[in-house]
């Protein structure tokens, strides 16, 4: 598909058997989808009318809700992480750590916050229970909250000036960049990292 596609990328993007045709305007959509269909047709493949959408404001595409100028995590996914048990193993806790990592983008210091569950995978042993304290639970709660809230992202505009902002605390930094669009910010992306134990001894003006 990705040779199909190939020079489309602003604004037709493969993903295995999906694809995702987004445009500025509806001239612009109907002459993006009459290119896309002309580069299947040439290529010898189809599509399924009945498993294709077409002129919509906002869509689903791999776990996101995308559209007007904003995406958020899918409704599905969002129940998925709010039904998620407590953990009671290593193994457990990779799997909701995989799911909520997933969408680390939408939560602001996500590495900060999760830093109590990475540190209860320590150890040799890969599918040992752990032991599950206070703060674990706390992590657990915050990053479900965090989600169940429907985040949004905003697509970032590259004629406006972005707003970068740093933070930082002993266990991890975080940033978030953002806009202002019509005289509000918005968050456009949230990045974390968890400091090493080298890292945490950096002096404050080094972390941020």
């Amino acid at each position: 598909m990705a040779q199909v596609l190939e020079g489309l990328e602003q604004f037709a993007l493969p993903y295995i058997d999906d694809i995702a045709i987004f445009s500025q305007g509806w001239k612009d959509h109907v002459k993006h989808i009459d290119i896309v269909l002309g580069r299947l047709r040439k290529a010898g493949l189809k599509v399924k009318p009945s498993k294709c959408k077409f002129a919509q404001e906002e869509v689903l595409f791999l776990g996101h809700r995308i559209g007007s100028r904003s995406r958020s995590p899918s409704d599905l996914k969002i129940k998925a992480i709010a039904d998620f048990p407590r953990p009671t193993t290593k193994t457990h806790v990779r799997s909701f750590l995989g799911l909520v990592g997933y969408y680390s983008h939408y939560i602001p210091n996500y590495s900060t916050i999760a830093s109590p569950l990475t540190d209860a995978l320590k150890g040799k042993i890969k599918k040992e229970k752990i032991t599950w304290d206070e703060k674990c639970g706390k992590a657990f709660e915050e990053l479900k909250a965090k989600l169940v809230t429907q985040p949004i992202l905003f697509a970032p505009d590259f004629a406006t000036e972005f707003i970068l902002q740093t933070d930082a605390s002993e266990v991890g930094a975080g940033v978030v960049l953002s806009q202002r669009i019509e005289g509000e910010e918005h968050p456009i992306v949230f990045l974390s990292k968890k400091f090493s134990k080298a890292e945490r001894n950096y002096s404050t003006r080094r972390k941020v």
